[in-house]
């Protein structure tokens, strides 16, 4: 007799129809069920931060919405038009990778819905508070703290360009999910890290998402670009509706978030490319700027 496979029923130790098992199949089902609640529950409770954990997540996401809370942004026109945070960030991240303690948050300015700037402070392990600013405006910024502007941006790292070659927006939100995601995927991202270069891995999610009709903005979507779960760049991606034809189409903007030298590409020809924050002159009215502004206590931590 030739050599068939085995039925499902016989891999558990019995070939008979239902209700008709043996007592030892019946018994085998049981303790392998019994296993696998076993193990689910120890995983479930394995990943539970413990209650200190928890408290010191609290105490440090505390601290970085403090730092935030103390300046104001709004843009340069006349009047000035002040924007509004993000009440809580869009994204909490760590980078062991590059300390053994390093933990931000990433707020959002909004004008509106549509975000125009971001704001990261982050904790790192030699007891430094920093932050990172970077501009998604095609405009000129300008930010205070305690009373003195600190950062006023021309415009972002790269402005809103049209995108070429790619199907119109879909008609459902669901649909256009969809569509930023394969947009995302066509942009590569390298950044020069501990003397070599790497890839930036894509956050499959979107940070945050919006729509803005007095815009003509009809869906938007912000996409990460990091090192472990520390965005290195942000990518904007709007669906936009012509003034004058209702044409939709889409258009990116590209935001800076790192003080390494960066290239990025579209279908692997590269459009851009940055030289290191710290090896360029700086100046407040760069897009992105990093710097040092307080201390933390880490034993805290």
């Amino acid at each position: 007799m030739k050599n068939r496979r085995r039925l499902p029923s016989e891999v558990w130790g019995s070939n008979e129809p239902a209700g008709q098992q043996n007592d030892g199949g019946r018994m085998m089902k049981t303790i392998v069920a019994a296993l696998i609640c076993l193990l689910t529950f120890a995983s479930s409770f394995a990943d539970e931060p413990s209650p200190d954990v928890e408290k010191g997540r609290r105490e440090r996401l505390e601290l970085m919405k403090g730092v935030v809370d103390d300046v104001s942004l709004e843009t340069s026109d006349e009047p000035p038009k002040r924007l509004t945070r993000s009440e809580n960030p869009v994204l909490r991240y760590t980078n062991p990778v590059t300390s053994a303690f390093s933990e931000g948050a990433l707020f959002l300015w909004l004008d509106g819905k549509r975000p125009l700037a971001a704001v990261s402070p982050s904790l790192r392990d030699n007891g430094t508070i920093w932050w990172e600013l970077t501009s998604l405006s095609d405009g000129p910024l300008r930010l205070t703290r305690d009373g003195a502007v600190v950062w006023q941006p021309k415009s972002c790292s790269r402005k809103a360009e049209l995108l070429k070659d790619v199907p119109a927006p879909a008609e459902s939100t669901a649909a256009r999910l969809t569509q930023f995601r394969a947009i995302a995927r066509k942009f590569q991202v390298r950044e020069e890290r501990r003397g070599g270069w790497q890839e930036g891995r894509l956050l499959s999610q979107p940070l945050y998402r919006w729509n803005d009709d007095k815009a003509g903005v009809i869906d938007g979507a912000l996409f990460g670009y990091a090192e472990t779960t520390d965005p290195e760049l942000l990518l904007m991606i709007e669906a936009r509706r012509d003034s004058v034809t209702r044409e939709a189409r889409w258009y990116f903007t590209l935001a800076k978030m790192t003080s390494s030298p960066m290239t990025v590409s579209l279908n692997e020809q590269e459009i851009w490319s940055v030289e290191g924050y710290w090896k360029n002159p700086r100046a407040p009215t760069d897009p992105y700027v990093e710097a040092a502004i307080g201390k933390f206590d880490p034993a805290a931590r």
